[in-house]
This record gives C-alpha cells, sequence and structure tokens, in this order.
C-alpha cells in the first residue's frame, strides 16, 4: 500500500512537466522570463494637429514568450479595470492623456512588468458664436464695428479665431479664448452721380479729370456684407459662424459735396476723399 502511494506521488510531481528528450531538462523550470507586449496603433500617427488623433484609434498588443509561451494578455483604459485581450479593440471616446496599461503572463508564471502608452484624442468641434456691436463712427465716414466671437473647447482647447470678410481672411486671432476680438472700419457706401458745375473737364474711356465739381447723391450703393469667424482647436477641429446683413447700414439721405482737383477712371468705384463711391461720369448735363 505504501509502494502504490509513493509510485502515485511520483506521477503527481511530475504531471505538466515536460522533459526535452535530448537533454532530459525540464523547459519550464528554464523559463525565468517574463513575456514582452508591444503596443501599435491605427492610425499608426495621430491625424491632427499637435499631436491629437481626430478619429477612432484602433490598439493592436502583441505578446512574445520564446519558452513556455503566452498565457494571457490584460489591459485597462484609465484605471479601469483589467480585461482579457483577445482582439484589437477601438477607443471611441474624447480624451487628454488617455492611458492604456498592458502586460502578459507566460504558462509557467512570469509575469511582466505593466507597461504603458498615453495618447491624446479629440473628434469634436469647438463651439462658436459671432456677435458684434457698432463702436464708433457715422453714416458719413463710416462705421467701426468690434466683432467678438465666443469660441469653446473643453478637450484639445481652442487654438485661434479668423475673421472673414466676403469670403477673405481678413484676421488671425490665436490664443485659448474664449474672447476673440476683430475691429472692423465698414465704410458708407454712396452712389454719385456727376451733375452741376464742372470745370477743365476731360472725360475719355479710361479716365475722367476735373478742377471742381458739385455731385449729388442719387442713392445708397449697398453691397451686404458678408462676416464669419471660423474657430479651430489644437487638434485641427473646426466650426464656424456668420453675420450675412448686419443692421448697421445705413440709408444715406441726398446732398451736395464739392471736390476738387480730382482725376479719376470712368465708372469709378473707390474713395474720393473720406467718402467711398462708385461714380458714373457722363460728357453732357443731365438730370
Amino acid at each position: 500500500m505504501k509502494t502504490k502511494c509513493l509510485a502515485v506521488g511520483i506521477i503527481l510531481l511530475f504531471v505538466g512537466i515536460a522533459v526535452n528528450p535530448i537533454t532530459g531538462i525540464s523547459n519550464n523550470r528554464d523559463d525565468t522570463t517574463p513575456p514582452v507586449t508591444t503596443i501599435s496603433l491605427n492610425p499608426p500617427e495621430p491625424d491632427g494637429e499637435n499631436g491629437w488623433y481626430v478619429s477612432n484609434v484602433t490598439v493592436i498588443l502583441n505578446a512574445t514568450d520564446d519558452i513556455s509561451g503566452v498565457n494571457i494578455t490584460q489591459y485597462r483604459i484609465d484605471c479601469g479595470s483589467w480585461q482579457i485581450y483577445t482582439e484589437p479593440f477601438i477607443l471611441v471616446d474624447d480624451g487628454n492623456d488617455i492611458c492604456i496599461e498592458f502586460y502578459s503572463i507566460d504558462n509557467t508564471g512570469n509575469q511582466e512588468e505593466v507597461e504603458s502608452a498615453v495618447i491624446d484624442i479629440d473628434k469634436t468641434k469647438p463651439i462658436i458664436f459671432l456677435y458684434y456691436e457698432l463702436i464708433g463712427g457715422n453714416s458719413e465716414d463710416g462705421w467701426d464695428v468690434l466683432f467678438t466671437a465666443t469660441a469653446s473647447d473643453n478637450v484639445s482647447g481652442m487654438n485661434r479665431v479668423e475673421f472673414y470678410l466676403n469670403d477673405m481672411l481678413q484676421e488671425t486671432v490665436t490664443g485659448s479664448g474664449p474672447d476673440y476680438h476683430w475691429i472692423y472700419h465698414y465704410p458708407s457706401v454712396f452712389e454719385f452721380r456727376v451733375l452741376g458745375l464742372i470745370t477743365k473737364l476731360e472725360i475719355t474711356q479710361d479716365y475722367v479729370k476735373f478742377f471742381a465739381l458739385i455731385v449729388r447723391i442719387s442713392g445708397p450703393l449697398y453691397h451686404p456684407p458678408y462676416f464669419a469667424a471660423y474657430g479651430y482647436d489644437n487638434a485641427g477641429n473646426w466650426d464656424w459662424m456668420d453675420i450675412m446683413q448686419p443692421s448697421f447700414s445705413v440709408n444715406i439721405t441726398g446732398g451736395i459735396y464739392l471736390f476738387q482737383n480730382v482725376t479719376l477712371p470712368n465708372n469709378y468705384t473707390g474713395h474720393i476723399g473720406r467718402f467711398f463711391i462708385k461714380a458714373t461720369f457722363y460728357d453732357s448735363i443731365e438730370e
């Protein structure tokens, strides 16, 4: 009976131990090295600005062990619960310094030290609003208008706001915000018709020259301006808001003005003195 127990004990002692048929040495007993786990991402590099991802990120873990083999790989996100890794997983939530921790254990029980990687994800557009207010000027000299864009981003933070007039960039204001300012002088626009007293007049197809004239405003020339502000966060996400027709556009009543020593292209559009005008010139006096 004692011999039978001894034989059973010997069998139990060697259960699960593989012996190299050539050397007779146990492979498992020689495995004292923990496995090695590496991480790779898709996209492999940040696809936004300043090191930020602006899309979902796929995480791939690859564990190797040259002797006993890998038994299990585990991971966790931002100190959450440990999960068993079986296939690549996808990070879909925004976050600053998202921490991915991982490690593996081989079939002998050697455990790898916990490794980690940190990434930043911001897929969300900033929030932007555009306002304006008159801060000076008048109907003859034009209006001084203060545009204020209020922009915010709760993940990567704001980077800049770009102000546009009629789809042309006017001003770029950098910084974290939330308020960005641009002052624009909006000229009063008149349509002038050349009438009345003109001396030393020369009219060609290319220009009009005169010494003095009195002109009459025949009506306001109004081209609705288009203002827009684009807000960019540090990851490169952007959003915008526009103002199509500001209410500070004011109709101008008729009046008489005197100009001297003026040479202009015919069908001129531009400035005469302090006025921005469009002038149509005639070679005879008309009412």
